[in-house]
């Protein structure tokens, strides 16, 4: 079983030791923000979900629950989760869109600097990041900071449901950016020279190592038999590589989510000295991964479609975008709706459509949507080539995956071609592989995707004539957001003198 844990729903799937999916289920949920820049989600509706998903699957897979040798966890990355000495929840989750914690970034960087931090973490820290929301908890809750037994991950709440043990796993530690992700353990000196205490960080284990079994109760909310393993798991973006088989370097992973997401393996925990990237510990042992990261991806689209459009089929829209030319007639968008990550690590960004005219339609901002994002991801593939990781073909995956339209911007922008896996839940297989590594149903990561993971013969290939439009039209979108930084910040400064006491 893979369970994956995302940020706008829970999926939970079964799969044979040959591949073959028996069920999957999903349950939604919302993004709460109570005041500007903040982004939390209740923890318990994660559960809720989680456990609805689980019967759902075991009723549908028409299989008895006895069957059923392991449990494998993808997670959203980054988020903080604080549960008190009796395993009770101190507040909501702060998840990794969050971007109230500005301040405590510059804290950090006050007692460490973006150098020494940056040679321990390989990252730079971002409003979002666990270490950042802690330290905005510390400031401004300090009561509820003060009952903190232990800090953990979104996914790793669903584990200690499931088996009454905390605890987290290298990937998902890394992304905490209070992790050596050289070493493979907690940044200890880092996280006392910020004053925090280090015994509030959970034990840390490689993603296919055992956490615990089913407990009695879990047994009872979910269906599943008591005494079933738990894997540790990890974080998603791990996950969905190994679901999209993708374990060795020269692969990269396009995940179009909420969120976007370039990722390739690497064999050494090598960065960019300019922490435009991210480098983080990988699920396959001994492995790393550089990734790229823009904040909205899908989430461009759904806040198009649900706040100015009134039509949120996916489908539709795609459509809808295809009637429209490349290049969108000239419309651009900066998908900075929440700030953005890689390369600019820039909370303070905005999102913008340039070059607006009568014209224009909808049709054209979705369009104009889905370039953006691609030119976003080419963006982070600039830095990968500079640091000397080539790739010579992509594997798509998330939602907007399954825009026909989507894909074929993706290989006209990149000028890379596009393959998909036929297996539509990557994350969630990607946690079922670990598990079944885990569990000892495979004896290798690369015997389980050899038997699991299929790509699709077929391919998208980068169509020449649109090539050097998108060439002209990616130099703008590079410019826009060199002349508008300045006044990003100028106007995140008014809105802050205008806002009532």
């Amino acid at each position: 079983m893979g369970i994956d844990l995302g940020t706008s729903s829970v999926k939970t799937l079964i799969a044979n030791t040959k591949g073959k999916i028996l069920a999957v289920a999903q349950r939604d949920y919302r993004i709460d923000s109570p005041r500007k820049d903040f982004a939390e989600q209740n923890p318990e509706n994660w559960w809720c979900g989680t456990s609805e998903t689980i019967r759902e699957v075991i009723r549908e897979s028409g299989i008895d629950a006895s069957a059923i040798k392991g449990v494998g966890l993808s997670g959203q990355m980054h988020g903080t989760v604080l549960i008190d000495k009796y395993r009770n929840l101190l507040r909501p989750a702060i998840i990794w869109c969050d971007q109230r914690s500005e301040l405590e970034v510059k804290e950090i960087y006050s007692v460490i600097s973006k150098e020494a931090l940056g040679a321990v973490t390989l990252n730079r820290v971002a409003t979002g990041f666990q270490l950042a929301s802690l330290l905005w908890i510390k400031t401004n809750e300090p009561v509820i900071f003060n009952r903190i037994d232990e800090v953990i991950l979104p996914k790793d709440y669903i584990r200690l449901r499931l088996t009454d043990t905390v605890g987290t796993d290298y990937t998902d530690a890394s992304s905490t950016l209070a992790f050596n992700c050289v070493d493979r353990s907690w940044a200890y000196e880092v996280i006392e020279r910020l004053g925090i205490d280090p015994g509030i960080y959970p034990t840390c284990k490689e993603s296919i190592e055992i956490a615990g079994e089913v407990t009695p109760d879990a047994a009872k909310e979910t269906g599943l038999m008591e005494g079933i393993p738990v894997v540790y798991g990890g974080g998603d973006q791990p996950m969905q590589a190994i679901g999209n088989g993708i374990i060795k370097p020269g692969m990269l992973s396009v995940t179009i989510g909420s969120g976007g997401q370039v990722f390739t393996p690497v064999h050494e925990p090598f960065y960019d000295s300019r922490l435009r990237t991210h480098t983080f510990c990988n699920a396959v042992p001994g492995t790393w991964n550089i990734m790229g990261a823009s904040l909205c991806a899908g989430l461009s689209l759904k806040w198009l479609a649900e706040n100015i459009i009134g039509n949120t089929n996916f489908q539709t829209l795609s459509n809808e975008a295809e009637k429209i030319p490349p290049g969108s007639d000239g419309l651009l968008f900066l998908p900075y709706l929440a700030g953005e990550r890689t390369p600019h690590m820039d909370n303070r960004a905005k999102g913008v459509f340039f070059g607006l005219t009568l014209q224009h339609t909808w049709q054209h901002m979705v369009r104009a949507i889905m370039e953006g994002v691609a030119f976003s991801f080419r963006d982070s593939l600039t830095v990968f080539n500079e640091l000397g990781i080539n790739t010579n073909r992509i594997i798509a995956s998330g939602g907007g995956a399954a825009s026909g339209l989507w894909l074929q911007i993706l290989a006209d922008v990149l000028n890379l071609e596009v393959f998909r896996t036929k297996v539509s839940e990557q994350a969630c297989m990607g946690a079922a592989i670990t598990a079944g590594v885990g569990v000892r149903s495979f004896s290798s990561f690369e015997e389980a995707c050899e038997l699991l993971v299929r790509h699709g013969k077929s391919s998208v290939n980068p169509i020449n004539a649109n090539l050097h439009l998108y060439d002209r039209h990616y130099a703008i979108y590079r410019q826009l957001y060199k002349n508008n930084r300045k006044l990003f910040r100028q106007l995140g400064e008014n809105e802050g003198e205008n806002k009532a006491p």
